[in-house]
């Protein structure tokens, strides 16, 4: 069935929602725990507001899709919704990490202009995204879903979650990317005091998504694995271990 819902984004926008949510009609297979459907944004109009230049957001791509949290139930049983406070719950995880991913990967930004003003390096930013609750709460058909931007062209993995090191199949300008984004991993690691980084850097050449942090071990490995690169020597970053 067609699922129809709306989506606020305050004192911005108000949009009609409608997600496609058979299963043939699913993007790809079913993660480890998101399916992926296509959606629609329509019906945006702008509502007043104090600000004459809102900030870009998943309303305004050309194209997204919806991404709902499951789990699987045994070996056979197939997938299953969660409890829609469970599911609330996970999707704001998501949605979350986004949000803070975007401000970690401006902040890293910030650093580099400050420094340098003028220089042909990579400009990359995270896939936009919003969360849409159904307008009903009580209606068990609805779900919570992440919508965001759909990545349409090649899909490039930079970095694994469990690594400090580019990928390994990454050839000209995706293998400076790919250390570009070593680099931020550094930059992001010293200005938050050791504290956190991004990590399993992937998508389009310049769009980039990632999943929750799930590598402790990789996160702690942090200082012998990262490998400083020319970005670090360029903009003064000491290496961890000398």
């Amino acid at each position: 069935m067609s699922q129809r819902m709306k989506t606020n984004l305050i004192k911005y926008t108000v949009a009609a929602l409608t997600i496609d949510t058979r299963s043939k009609s699913m993007i790809g297979l079913a993660g480890s725990f998101k399916m992926c459907h296509p959606a629609l944004i329509s019906n945006a109009d702008v509502v007043p507001s104090m600000s004459t230049s809102p900030p870009p957001s998943v309303l305004s791509a050309e194209q997204v899709v919806a991404k709902h949290m499951f789990f699987w139930k045994g070996q056979t049983m197939g997938y299953c919704r969660f409890a829609r406070e469970d599911e609330l719950e996970k999707t704001l995880d998501e949605v979350n990490c986004l949000y803070w991913g975007t401000s970690l990967l401006g902040m890293a930004y910030t650093f580099i202009d400050e420094m340098l003003k003028t220089g042909n390096l990579p400009r990359l930013r995270l896939v936009r995204a919003a969360l849409a609750i159904p307008d009903d709460p009580n209606n068990d058909l609805g779900a919570n879903y992440l919508i965001k931007e759909q990545i349409s062209g090649k899909f490039v993995k930079y970095i694994n979650n469990n690594s400090a090191v580019p990928a390994h199949n990454l050839e000209g300008r995706e293998a400076v990317i790919g250390l570009f984004l070593c680099f931020v991993q550094h930059v992001q690691y010293h200005l938050i005091n050791n504290m956190v980084y991004l990590s399993d850097f992937q998508g389009e050449a310049f769009m980039n998504n990632f999943g929750g942090g799930n590598c402790t071990s990789a996160f702690n490995s942090f200082r012998t694995t990262h490998i400083c690169n020319k970005f670090c020597h360029i903009f003064g970053l000491q290496p961890f271990i000398t």
